[in-house]
């Protein structure tokens, strides 16, 4: 083999290590950002599911509110309200740690 063709296979060798660096070096970050946006696609995903299933059972409450008139006053009186001389009882809870001894 002569010297020549040594040089030449090894400029050879030295481009395609050259080119597979390079390119490296270019689709590395574009990769690494592919992967940091679909992690963000995923948590943005599970994020509107829990705002769908929100807003899925404020639809239902939404409805109830509007045809059950037992749940209505059962949330009223969650709140605090009363209906003209009906007196509401409300009892400590006993894990609140307001009983007191």
């Amino acid at each position: 083999m002569s010297y020549w063709t040594l040089i030449y296979r090894f400029a050879w060798i030295m481009l395609v290590i050259l080119l597979i660096t390079g390119s490296a070096f270019i689709f590395l970050p574009r990769y690494q950002e592919f992967t940091e946006l679909q992690r963000r696609e995923q948590i943005l995903q599970g994020e509107i599911r829990q705002k769908e299933d929100t807003l899925r059972s404020l639809r239902i409450k939404q409805e109830r509110f509007r045809n059950d008139a037992d749940f209505v006053e059962r949330i009223a009186h969650d709140i605090g309200m009363a209906r003209p001389n009906e007196v509401i009882y409300r009892y400590p809870d006993e894990d609140s740690g307001s009983a007191r001894p």
